[in-house]
């Protein structure tokens, strides 16, 4: 039926449909509690412009880059997380310096080489644990799917980083309750569904160590589109929405405009950071 719908509804009609449906769902959502404690304190624009716009930074991205397009060739190729996304990701994690971060949606790890690569300038001891609902390394895993020649445990291998990271196959909400682990740095984009999400945050607050952060991707304010494509992920925003409401000592501070292109000719990035208010 959701096949059929696609080929039959305009796209813009199926995207309302995808979002009344992702309404309904999260309003029969129990509410959850959500204890913004251990949340850094607010960060700002002003934050962030100082992340992004740092020279040393810069040349630390440029070498890491080189090394792992050395591994994969165009890395525009790897599909996933856009190129810009990516170096957001990698900025944030040298700037942020989590010594245990925790990755909630591997896919085919476009995102995971990359944080992984910036985990080895925050310490010897940095790891993270990257969690899918799919054993994303399997023989006719995702990586297989998109036509990449090696898993991404075999990618992270040849780049001198597979002992930094933890491969888990989960639903990321089991994972979270289960967990006995702390983190400074939650990166969420798995199941992008306003339920999901919703729950996930609440998950991840009590899996964070203090001062950390949660990094939320997908997060289009107001629903609305950011792209030229017009694509819609409101789940995320949805999901904030109520948070925030619920909650008034939390607020999400998307990071807006890069200053480095993302995709389809724009700076703009739908990477959103969870703070304290």
């Amino acid at each position: 039926m959701k096949q059929l719908l696609k080929k039959v509804l305009p796209k813009p009609m199926l995207q309302q449909a995808i979002i009344l449906r992702d309404q309904i769902k999260l309003g029969l959502t129990p509410q959850q509690t959500f204890d913004e404690s251990a949340l850094k304190p607010a960060l700002t624009q002003v934050n962030l412009n100082t992340f992004f716009n740092n020279a040393e930074r810069a040349n630390a991205w440029q070498t890491a880059l080189t090394k792992i397009t050395s591994v994969y060739g165009k890395t525009t190729a790897m599909g996933g997380v856009n190129p810009g996304d990516r170096r957001a990701l990698y900025y944030l994690v040298d700037a942020l310096k989590p010594n245990s971060l925790l990755e909630v949606g591997t896919h085919i790890g476009a995102s995971t080489v990359f944080l992984a690569e910036a985990l080895k300038g925050v310490s010897p001891q940095a790891r993270m644990t990257t969690v899918d609902i799919l054993d994303v390394n399997e023989p006719t895993g995702p990586w297989y799917q998109q036509g990449l020649m090696m898993a991404p445990r075999d990618y992270l291998a040849k780049l001198g980083s597979a002992d930094r990271v933890t491969f888990k196959a989960s639903p990321s909400s089991e994972f979270l309750a289960n967990t006995t682990e702390k983190y400074d740095f939650i990166f969420l984009d798995g199941d992008h569904g306003s339920r999901t999400v919703y729950e996930e945050v609440s998950l991840a607050l009590k899996a964070l160590n203090k001062g950390g952060v949660i990094l939320l991707h997908d997060y289009y304010p107001a629903a609305r589109p950011l792209f030229k494509d017009g694509n819609i992920i409101a789940g995320p925003f949805m999901a904030l929405d109520r948070v925030m409401r619920e909650n008034k000592g939390i607020k999400v501070l998307p990071l807006g405009n890069l200053p480095w292109e993302t995709k389809q000719g724009l700076n703009v990035t739908s990477l959103a950071l969870v703070t304290r208010a």
